[in-house]
């Protein structure tokens, strides 16, 4: 049987002064693939024997990274990210496992200077040892641990095994890892009365609670802009070019993200 590791089914993500160290975190922007290597989420490497795809399958936003598990063994995509040691770092994510014969778990390593040597980290909340359950529903995942001494990076990988015959399908979409804490708090309710248009073209126009601060981000990270808007107001995006953004909305106790496209 396959075992849970924590997660909080119902909760948002809400980041207190931290800063996103995740590259391309919702899987919008994707490489090509090449007569040699398969299409991958930009940012993130593809490794071992297992199918790695772009799908409309997702938590927030147009796509979503889809595992399919091989029959032995595992398959992963990871992302390398300069760290600090001795130092609290928190991470985040949604998973979708609702397929029988695939099971799948994040494992974080650290690695010394030029990402040569993995210290060894075992059984930590960030090299678990638990799986995820299926699920019809996406589930969010969060873990928090110290890195050890002579960490320089950290190693942040999505890890899916076949349960079975394996060819089943796991996704991962909203990863998100900072330094120090990562606040987690139930903001259903603000969840649910923010709104706004996720296909864009001349603006994006937010029914809100409370007057609120709307960052727009590249998929890369990079701030794009940033409104103070009411209920009812809009931010223009006619300078945007085509393609995937964050939008965040931060009423200054809680925060949610959701991507965008332009069009």
């Amino acid at each position: 049987m396959k075992k849970i590791f924590t997660i909080l089914s119902i909760a948002a993500v809400s980041l207190v002064s931290a800063q996103e160290l995740v590259t391309n975190p919702g899987f919008e922007s994707w490489d090509p693939a090449t007569d040699t290597t398969p299409a991958k989420p930009t940012g993130w490497s593809f490794v071992s024997a297992t199918g790695v795809e772009q799908s409309t399958t997702a938590h927030t936003g147009s796509s979503s990274l889809k595992h399919i598990a091989p029959a032995t063994g595992n398959g992963s995509t990871n992302i390398d990210i300069p760290a600090e040691a001795n130092t609290q770092y928190s991470l985040g994510y949604w998973v979708l496992d609702n397929d029988a014969n695939a099971r799948g778990r994040h494992w974080v390593q650290a690695r010394t200077a030029g990402s040569a040597a993995n210290i060894t980290w075992n059984n930590t909340t960030f090299q678990p040892s638990t799986y995820s359950a299926d699920n019809p529903a996406w589930v969010f995942v969060t873990a928090t641990s110290t890195t050890p001494a002579t960490t320089a990076v950290l190693r942040f990988d999505f890890r899916t095994y076949g349960t079975g015959a394996g060819g089943g399908s796991i996704y991962y979409d909203d990863v998100t890892l900072v330094k120090g804490v990562l606040a987690v708090a139930d903001i259903k309710d603000f969840d649910k009365q923010v709104q706004f248009n996720t296909v864009v073209k001349d603006q994006i126009t937010f029914k809100l609670p409370v007057k609120s601060t709307v960052n727009i981000y590249s998929v890369e990270g990079k701030l794009i802009s940033s409104n103070r808007v009411e209920n009812g107001g809009s931010v223009n995006t006619q300078s945007l070019l085509k393609g995937a953004y964050i939008v965040t909305v931060d009423n200054g106790a809680n925060k949610i993200s959701r991507k965008v496209v332009k069009n």
